[in-house]
């Protein structure tokens, strides 16, 4: 089960920046290098907030998943600088938008969608 949420998690994510990355930049190349930030960060941050509530118990979810977020915002920017050569600053600043973007779609993925 833990599998298939994880999926769930990644498409969504995929999805929703790589769709944002195509409306603001029109390069596919740029859906391309979302997709990679995506498959080096998210399984990782569900993988780090999955072992913290084991580990910690529920209470640590919302700690956890703000440090998981911003780690993860930092290295997709670097990842987005490397790649794009944009420059620390729009990198930053893309990176933050996509995650709060797909931060988004997923609450209201899961609010509408999870079983009660």
């Amino acid at each position: 089960m833990t599998y298939l949420l994880f999926l769930e998690c990644f498409v969504i994510t995929a999805i929703v920046e790589g769709a944002a990355v195509l409306i603001v930049f029109r390069q596919k190349r740029y859906v391309y290098y979302s997709f990679l930030c995506n498959l080096l960060t998210n399984p990782a941050l569900n993988l780090s907030l999955l072992v913290s509530v084991n580990l910690l118990g529920e209470g640590a979810y919302c700690p956890a998943l703000l440090v998981s977020e911003i780690a993860a915002v930092f290295v997709e920017a670097a990842v987005y600088n490397y790649l794009c050569r944009f420059g620390l600053p729009k990198s930053l600043m893309l990176s933050a938008f996509l995650n709060l973007l797909s931060f988004a779609a997923g609450a209201l993925w899961f609010a509408a969608f999870a079983p009660v």
